[in-house]
């Protein structure tokens, strides 16, 4: 195959795996960025000394990361010191009980057993052993596929591995089977969270995020999770990847795109890595609208250079409140700001010191609440915040007048700084009607020359994913003759 051209709008993780990986096969590629600097959600800030990656914080499923690296003739170890985060992360209880989540499975059984029971207990090793099953069946049969139609489905035989282990159930309702206690079964489903999908929305397939951080693990890469993209930028440009910040894109036509400047570029393929349904929207526009998206919730960041250390604290912590399941019905179905909030607190300094001062603490929150449909007002920061801040008061002694540098991002900016439609950080839903081969293609049909890559097509939202989605990308122009 003769050299070909690529554009790649968007300097993400999606745009610069798939970047990388055309390069590498002896493509020109020119990629375009908006921004200042690459990574799109994966980039890092600073707050006085201390350094905070923006978005993604939790490292897990190791194995597309790796393989990224291994199908461009390089080692991942030989770029990225991991370590593994054990324990996982600490569960503080609105009732006064913690629980640290940890991949040594006596360990777990043991916590679970102090914290619930012995019957609980006992669930835990047969709840892992079949996540791990379903697992490890589901990744090549469902997420590393690219599907022309619904009928993939059945064609690909996956209809019967989709029975064998219940995955269209619910899972927030297939975690009662296991476990009685609430505590437990908020344990086991609120990483759907990640995804910015409420549990009582995600099918049971999701569970295997449960199998991810408790069958394999949750790691952290030194210098950040933005040092994964930084890698792979580096990596691309060394294979001649033309990467062009501060170049933000105006419109794509085909195998076309202007720059907001005004010049416009031409070449075999466009691979769009911005948020899809913007990009649908407002830079590939077509005569028929584009089908209606359902989308996920929003998050409240807020990164603060703090005066201490919190030992109570581990480098990741969920704070969940007593009312777990009004929490969710507040933020995905009555779009409000919850009134007791679960929340995530991050301070990577507890692995990595250097990423803050000596007696400081790089100290971040996360609060989930939701997009933009609720109408985002200053307010709703100093609500979201003070009710945080109060929570960590009383868990771990924290000491507002000890913040001495402090950063907020809202759903507004996630916005206006991403092009994330309605503020959803996590981008698309993952209900089931946008998972697989519901889930919008990586090839647009009303646009030929024009492809996708990034959390809003196949297969979804996450690193991990977002790398799958490059393999996937690459597969696609591979089978339409462009490579």
């Amino acid at each position: 195959m003769s050299q070909r051209s690529f554009i790649v709008v968007g300097g993400g993780l999606g745009g610069l795996a798939t970047g990388l990986r055309l390069a590498h096969r002896g493509h020109r590629v020119t990629l375009f960025e908006k921004n200042s600097a690459i990574g799109g959600r994966n980039t890092s800030l600073t707050v006085n000394d201390c350094i905070f990656d923006i978005g993604p914080t939790l490292l897990m499923m190791l194995d597309p990361f790796h393989k990224l690296f291994r199908d461009v003739g390089e080692r991942f170890e030989d770029h990225l010191d991991i370590s593994l985060c054990d324990p996982n992360y600490r569960v503080f209880y609105s009732d006064g009980n913690q629980i640290d989540s940890t991949t040594n499975m006596a360990k777990m059984v043991r916590s679970i057993e102090r914290l619930s029971g012995p019957v609980d207990a006992a669930s835990y090793p047969k709840m892992i052993g079949k996540l791990g099953e379903m697992y490890h069946e589901s990744l090549p049969s469902f997420v590393r596929k690219n599907y022309d139609s619904p009928l993939d489905l059945v064609r690909l035989s996956a209809g019967k591995m989709a029975l064998k282990h219940g995955m269209l159930g619910n899972l927030a309702a297939g975690m009662k089977k296991y476990y009685a206690d609430p505590r437990l079964q908020m344990l086991f489903s609120f990483q759907t969270m990640y995804l910015g999908l409420s549990p009582h929305d995600a099918p049971w397939v999701y569970a295997v995020l449960v199998y991810m951080e408790y069958g394999e693990g949750i790691w952290y890469p030194k210098g950040g999770l933005t040092e994964i993209s930084r890698k792979v930028g580096m990596l691309a440009q060394q294979r001649g990847v033309d990467i062009r910040l501060n170049a933000p894109v105006a419109a794509i036509d085909g195998k076309s795109v202007r720059l907001e400047s005004g010049e416009v570029f031409t070449a075999d393929a466009v691979i769009c890595n911005a948020d899809l349904p913007y990009a649908e929207r407002d830079l590939a526009p077509t005569k028929q609208p584009p089908k209606p998206h359902r989308y996920s919730c929003s998050a409240y960041n807020v990164y603060m250079d703090y005066e201490g250390e919190l030992p109570d604290l581990l480098h990741h912590d969920i704070m969940l409140g007593s009312n777990f399941d009004e929490n969710l019905d507040q933020i995905f179905n009555r779009r409000e700001i919850p009134t007791d909030p679960a929340f995530y607190v991050a301070a990577s300094c507890k692995t990595e010191p250097s990423m803050a001062p000596p007696g400081h603490s790089n100290l971040q929150i996360l609060v989930p609440c939701p997009n933009l449909d609720h109408p985002w007002t200053e307010g709703d920061a100093i609500n979201l915040e003070t009710k945080a801040f109060a929570r960590l008061t009383k868990e771990v002694g924290f000491d507002p007048g000890k913040i001495r540098g402090f950063k907020r991002i809202t759903p507004t900016d996630w916005k206006r700084d991403l092009n994330l439609d309605r503020g959803a950080t996590f981008g698309l839903s993952h209900d089931f009607m946008q998972t697989a081969c519901f889930r919008p293609s990586n090839k647009s049909k009303a646009n030929p020359g024009l492809y996708y890559v990034g959390a809003g097509t196949v297969p979804g939202n996450g690193l991990p994913m977002v790398l799958i989605s490059a393999e996937l990308a690459e597969q696609r122009l591979e089978k339409d003759g462009l490579l």
